[in-house]
């Protein structure tokens, strides 16, 4: 967590301009730093941009350090607001937030305030603990340090303790310590493939959640934040915003379903109304040829769009080339254009993105918006967004008046309207996944979204069964779960390495001794 040492002339301005009641200016401070302590250790769950780390520029909410920050004296001033009008204040404004655009200030700490960032873990400190019980101590850190970080995260913890409100409040997420050290220990040492800033990230995120599970029984609380298109989010660091290696670190020997193309599965739930409500006789199939293709066989799919876009002297990575094609598909499935795009991110926002920002390469990408697969594919995916669109006009026009769901210019807005409606959707369908799996004493560790984790293997049997209640449930013949299963990080042992390192000198030095023992004798 940030730590924060100001200077002591703050302090006693303050008391002096505030002597009475006694104590008063102390009480006030105090909770201040804390306020902006907290704001600070939030904002470093969060990617930060390259000048962000390198300025030493945090994202925060003015606003809210205002209001929270707390008051003092006879007029209620605001601590926030006397620090600054005195020329005593702890932050300086870099870029003011706005409202409007939904983004934080970017601030600095003012030359007043020093700052302790316990949470950061430097890959050439570990590199140099040459036992178990050093890495382990360096990693898990001081235990003052993590009780702090806990109350830190968790101001409402007792109060909430033992009551229903818990259960609403967060969800626990299981802690398989030995990997996660594991795993900070590899990216530290071994990581080639990804760069310096999301290296400090993953390190980062990692030291809170070994902090907060090293002091509560090898649990990390997530505090649920709930979205209006229909979601559940988490608020900071949490198995949802995460990177998968650091997931996989974290929950240890498990398995993921996840549901197979959820938002093209979702929407040809529809294709079949669609495909009623048009004159004449029409082959759901060959309607849907792309889609169904996509669904069908996904991996030949992208095997032939990949061949067709990416070219032998293409410059992006093999490894890489399907996941750009997965999210140009993804950013179609919702709605994008050549030029434009948008769909609910992972922390409650909204991503706006276009073709051009994934597939980079002009000619590559030209290739793809023309390939005649994708045009077929963009075609039925645009039939059946105008549809579903037509259907909240003629069932649900409590909708169009959302202003969520607005554009600027206050119309309503076709990929907002059909993301509102597929994020409901799934929340309902995990829901039944969820159920489903309960009924067979079978609970998951995690939930991201259109993906459940579970300590072990539900079988062939029971993922049939779930499936079909999926379908069942909506009347969508298209939901399928797919199964993969996550290895942990295996623990490493210093100790051990060192015993063997030894054990190899100790038979090399035998040997030469021997060597040297027949050569004499010769």
């Amino acid at each position: 967590m940030i730590k924060l040492t100001v200077d002591s002339k703050v302090l006693a301005s303050m008391k002096k301009a505030f002597p009475k009641p006694a104590m008063s200016a102390e009480r006030a401070f105090k909770k201040y730093v804390s306020v902006l302590e907290i704001m600070l250790t939030k904002s470093l769950q969060y990617p930060r941009s390259p000048i962000q780390q390198k300025q030493g520029w945090y994202a925060i909410s003015l606003q809210q350090l205002a209001n929270s920050g707390g008051q003092i004296g006879s007029n209620k001033i605001r601590v926030h607001k006397w620090l600054r009008d005195n020329d005593f204040a702890l932050i300086e404004t870099v870029e003011q937030g706005s409202a409007f655009t939904g983004r934080f200030s970017e601030v600095k700490l003012s030359t007043l305030v020093t700052a302790i960032n316990t949470l950061k873990v430097q890959g050439s400190v570990i590199a140099t603990k040459t036992t178990d019980q050093a890495l382990d101590d360096y990693l898990t850190g001081d235990e003052l340090d993590n009780h702090q970080l806990f109350n830190h995260l968790y101001p409402d913890y007792r109060v909430l303790s033992g009551t229903h409100q818990f259960d609403e409040t967060f969800d626990p997420l299981p802690v398989d310590i030995p990997s996660l050290k594991s795993y900070m220990t590899w990216l530290a040492d071994n990581a080639t493939k990804i760069n310096a800033a999301e290296k400090s990230m993953a390190l980062r995120q990692a030291k809170i959640i070994l902090g907060v599970a090293s002091v509560y029984k090898s649990i990390y609380l997530q505090r649920r934040k709930p979205s209006v298109f229909g979601r559940i989010y988490y608020e900071g660091t949490s198995v949802q915003n995460i990177n998968k290696e650091l997931r996989r670190a974290v929950m240890g020997n498990c398995w993921e379903y996840d549901i197979r193309s959820s938002v093209v599965s979702w929407k040809m739930g529809y294709a079949k109304i669609y495909i009623d409500s048009l004159p004449g006789l029409h082959d759901l199939r060959k309607e849907f040829s792309a889609t169904l293709s996509f669904l069908e066989d996904k991996e030949d799919f992208m095997a032939t769009i990949r061949h067709s876009v990416f070219l032998k002297e293409s410059r992006v990575p093999k490894n890489l080339q399907t996941d750009l094609l997965k999210q140009s598909f993804t950013a179609i499935s919702f709605g994008a254009k050549h030029n434009k795009s948008g769909w609910p991110n992972d922390q409650g926002g909204w991503t706006n993105s276009a073709i051009a920002d994934i597939i980079k390469n002009s000619e590559e990408r030209e290739r793809f918006v023309l390939d005649a697969t994708v045009v077929k594919f963009t075609e039925e995916q645009n039939a059946l967004d105008t549809f579903i669109v037509s259907l909240v006009k003629l069932q649900r026009r409590d909708l169009l008046k959302r202003e969520i769901l607005q554009t600027k210019n206050g119309h309503p807005s076709k990929s907002k309207i059909l993301a509102y409606l597929y994020q409901h959707d799934e929340t309902e369908i995990m829901d039944v996944v969820r159920e489903t799996a309960a009924e067979n004493d079978r609970y998951p560790i995690a939930n991201v979204h259109d993906a459940i984790f579970f300590k072990r293997r539900l079988g062939v049997e029971l993922k049939h069964e779930i499936e079909m209640r999926m379908q069942e449930y909506s009347a969508n013949p298209y939901w399928r779960l797919k199964a993969k299963q996550i290895e942990r990080y295996s623990p490493r042992s210093l100790d051990e390495e060192a015993e063997i390192a030894a054990h190899k000198l100790r038979i090399q030095e035998e040997e030469r001794i021997a060597k040297d023992f027949f050569k004499n004798i010769g």
